[in-house]
């Protein structure tokens, strides 16, 4: 029941363009009876009749809503010479049947939620959609031409008071529209996903001749670009209207490929109990579409559907990018512009050649014609993914002579046609990469023109771990953080793969689509354990996650499906996993807790013994040898932040000879000690044990000269005193270099510029402004960020923020060198790293400071490129550069 309960919330929330799933069978629908019933239903309360009573049609008609003007009715009416006709179906919550300025203009209609109730509007979502239209049909007389609304409008209910219905019923709507002689049907509501019911209904409409209209949806404000165009918008023979503001875009309306056109997103309309208000949406636009649908099928009665969409997007206004585009599609509707074209076999000549080409997107159709023999027309096609494109042509056999057209497709930047792998020329079906492509229709008429029609289709291809869609044919993964992307281009497509953990850790898996026709569900379990419960806490178009924070060792099974229903359609959009395997880092000279089994530590300057404190109480003891008298220096770094380590020093007979101990807000220890030869033992201790990172103990002779105080027989003193005498890495204070100390983000870039200085137009950008918000001209570094920016090194900062106070990652560190030396990042024939995927974003760069030496990762293979670098490490690396 869960799922139910999610979508409805889901409708609520997109003024009614989101229907509920369910996959019920079509009912048999009884003749109305409604108008009997409504004589004796209870009237509204007193008051609010009362209310509703005050505004008669005139004083509504008198306030002419400024939709109108901006889409051309009144002087759409002036040029018009027929009466408008027929039936305009309303598939909504209802109407408002005692509504002074509509109760003249409706006809029978059905509440297919209650056979018994008339169509009454319990919400006001279809008395405001039957206002737009009330508007439109009052215009006439204000227009002053001689023609006027004679059509009616059919209130048919197929959703409940909070707005919400099922796909029976919206596909049951449609169908009773049209057995009962509607010629238009608006649909001001829509869901996310394809749907067997709906694509049947749809076709059968156009077979019978009844334009169907839609909204395209509201989704944009919320999913940005994963909005995707409802349904039935979606289909390629319904109208898919988007709303627009004046004459730009609206930024909430879903845009996509199958819109149409686009029409006021705000407008004033009708309100229950005789009122009116203002509100807006694609709600709102699709049902002005369908009025200049019915003034324009006033003009041209004979005009059959495809017609009549072809004119309505040839008529549009141009109101965004130029030509056809997924926001507005061909333009602003203006039904004045449609009242007033002539019959145009083929609008879009000349389109004989690339440079010519129109816009043909996936999924909608094209209405075009040949003129004598052997004419040719070129469409441009851009194809979102990897898959097959297939193209239905159909035109008049009787008129054709035989001949049948002819379909090919060319790559953007190719001359050779593409095989089709399609069942003939009639539906040709090719094998297509992402990209732009070239369709060729050729055809001849034996005189005059031939009309055609184009309907496209698009198909994803199967996603690299295909055939995987059972837990027999799971895809085997590697036990490593990864990222992989999927899709669902089968019916009812389920996605498993299958990991085997050598060691228990944390398993986390985020799932995150990139469209709205995807809501993912995920279910991880263990193979032995069959019962593991399905994660779909979110919704369509909403990443979902699963952690299991203590997973243990062994083979786990993932599976990823669409929960849109149970059997959903295949989808044209993707989703991208990323999977997290985190393990606690092991100690690799454990058993070392006592001076019996101590490790030995070499005394040499560089070499480090690592280790970890990995529960509590843990001590690690370490053992060297002196074979003379020498005065050491002892390092203890890693700590983690927060903790407070413990170093003791002692000799063979376990005599403590010095005790240090870190600050909790350092990382480490360094201490000098003069000793005699001899054998001593050192034990490391904290107060907190930790999993990660390793600690580093060193021990070596103490260096004399050193640069800074506290980097004397530091491991890394000797690149420290280099960068600092060539001045680009300086110390924190008189005589302390804070060699352990974490780098931030400021201090990397200024220190990197010093060591390789940019060339002369990077070190111009100082006198410029800063696209980081972040780094304002007081800033200490602010000509040195600006310097790297213009030099390109920090294009992965791609806003307006840099934090530059934030610590410089390993993976960042790489970036950054890669960049400064100019380096064309590459990714290695094999993986480096079982922590760096190759998709990762700054895997080229690891991988390829890595391959020429200057990084390195650690011992159980990993590099984290997530962990942070102190200043020595930085200094290291920039010693590289002298």
């Amino acid at each position: 029941m869960k799922r139910e309960r999610r979508t409805i919330r889901e409708a609520a929330r997109h003024a009614l363009l989101g229907v509920l799933p369910c996959m019920a069978a079509a009912a048999t629908l009884p003749p109305p009876f409604w108008t009997q019933a409504l004589a004796a239903a209870p009237a509204l309360e007193a008051s609010a009749l009362a209310e509703a009573a005050q505004p008669s049609a005139a004083a509504v008609a008198a306030r002419e809503p400024a939709f109108l003007d901006v889409i051309g009715i009144p002087e759409a009416w002036k040029q018009l010479q027929r009466d408008v006709t027929g039936t305009i179906a309303i598939v909504d919550t209802g109407i408002d049947l005692k509504h002074p300025a509509l109760s003249g203009l409706l006809t029978d209609g059905v509440n297919l939620l209650n056979e018994g109730r008339p169509p009454q509007d319990d919400n006001g979502h279809g008395t405001a959609v039957a206002g737009i239209l009330a508007a439109i049909a009052e215009a006439a007389e204000s227009a002053g031409g001689s023609a006027s609304w004679q059509a009616k409008l059919m209130p048919i209910k197929a959703l409940d008071r909070n707005g919400e219905g099922d796909e029976r019923h919206l596909a049951d709507g449609i169908r009773y529209a049209i057995d009962h002689g509607a010629d238009i049907v608006v649909l001001s509501l829509g869901l996310r996903r394809d749907a067997p019911q709906m694509r049947e209904v749809v076709r059968l409409a156009e077979s019978k001749g009844v334009v169907l209209v839609a909204a395209s949806g509201n989704d944009a404000a919320t999913f940005g670009g994963k909005a995707a165009v409802q349904y039935p918008a979606a289909y390629p023979t319904v109208l898919a209207v988007a709303g627009a503001d004046g004459r730009k875009a609206q930024g909430n309306s879903t845009g996509g490929p199958e819109i149409d056109l686009a029409a006021a997103w705000q407008v004033d309309t009708l309100a229950p109990g005789g009122g009116t208000t203002v509100t807006s949406g694609t709600s709102m636009a699709a049902p002005q579409a369908a009025g200049a649908i019915a003034l324009l099928k006033a003009a041209h009665p004979d005009w059959k559907p495809a017609q009549l969409r072809e004119t309505m997007r040839r008529t549009a206004e141009d109101i965004s990018a130029k030509g056809w585009d997924r926001a507005t599609g061909y333009g602003l509707l203006r039904a004045d512009l449609a009242v007033s074209a002539e019959e145009v076999a083929d609008w879009r000549e000349p389109n004989g050649s690339r440079t010519t080409a129109s816009p043909f997107p996936i999924g909608t159709e094209v209405s075009a014609a040949w003129y004598g023999k052997d004419d040719a027309d070129m469409y441009v096609v851009d194809v979102p993914y990897e898959g097959r494109l297939a193209v239905q042509a159909t035109t008049d056999a009787s008129r054709s002579g035989g001949v049948r057209p002819r379909l090919a497709l060319y790559p953007e930047n190719g001359t050779k046609a593409i095989a089709n792998v399609g069942a003939g020329s009639l539906k040709a079906e090719w094998k297509v990469a992402k990209g732009k492509y070239y369709l060729k229709a050729e055809g001849s008429s034996k005189s005059g023109s031939l009309a055609y029609r184009l309907e496209s289709d698009f198909r994803m291809a199967p996603d690299e771990m295909e055939p995987n869609n059972t837990a027999l044919t799971a895809y085997t993964l590697s036990p490593r953080s990864q990222r992989w992307t999927g899709n669902f281009d089968t019916r009812g497509d389920e996605d498993w793969s299958v990991v085997t953990l050598p060691r228990a850790g944390t398993l986390k898996i985020v799932v995150n689509p990139d469209t709205t026709r995807i809501d993912p569900a995920v279910t991880v379990r263990l193979a032995s354990d069959d019962k593991a419960e399905e994660t779909d806490a979110n919704g369509d178009g909403e990443p979902e996650t699963v952690t299991l924070t203590h997973a243990k060792a062994g083979k786990y099974y993932i599976k990823i499906r669409n929960a849109v229903t149970d059997k959903p359609e295949p989808v044209i959009g993707t989703y991208t996993v990323r999977m997290e395997y985190i393990t606690p880092d092991e100690d690799p000279n454990e058993p070392n807790d006592g001076p019996l089994t101590a490790t030995t530590i070499a005394v040499k300057a560089g070499i480090a013994a690592k280790g970890l404190i990995d529960e509590e109480g843990d001590e690690d003891w370490f053992r060297f040898t002196l074979d003379r008298n020498q005065e050491l220096q002892f390092g203890l770094t890693g700590i983690p932040s927060g903790t407070s380590a413990t170093l003791t020093l002692s000799d063979k007979q376990l005599q403590s000879l010095d005790l240090w101990s870190s600050d909790p807000e350092r990382s480490g220890i360094q201490a000098v000690k003069s000793l005699k030869a001899g054998s001593y033992y050192l034990k490391v201790e904290a107060d907190h044990a930790f999993r990660s990172p390793y600690y580093e103990l060193s021990v070596q002779p103490k260096a004399s000269g050193a640069a800074f105080g506290d980097t004397a027989g530091h491991w890394a003193e000797q690149p420290i005193a280099a960068v600092a005498k060539a001045g680009w890495l300086r110390g924190i204070g008189p005589n302390v270099f804070g060699p352990d100390r974490r780098l931030t983000r400021a201090e990397a870039i200024a220190a990197l510029v010093r060591a390789a200085p940019p060339d002369a137009k990077g070190a111009g950008a100082r006198a410029g402004a800063l696209r980081f918000a972040d780094v304002g001209r007081t800033h200490w570094a602010y000509a040195a960020i600006a310097e790297a920016d213009a030099a390109g090194w920090l294009q992965r900062y791609d806003g307006r923020k840099l934090e530059p106070n934030r610590l410089l990652t390993r993976a960042e560190a790489a970036y950054y060198l890669a960049k400064a030396k100019g380096w064309k990042a590459s990714l290695a024939s094999r993986r480096l790293f079982t922590d760096v995927a190759a998709n990762d974003w700054a895997a080229a760069e690891i991988e390829t400071l890595a391959g020429k030496g200057w990084l390195s990762g650690y011992a159980d293979g990993t590099f984290g490129p997530e962990r942070t670098i102190t200043r020595a490490e930085w200094a290291v690396l920039l010693s590289r550069l002298l």
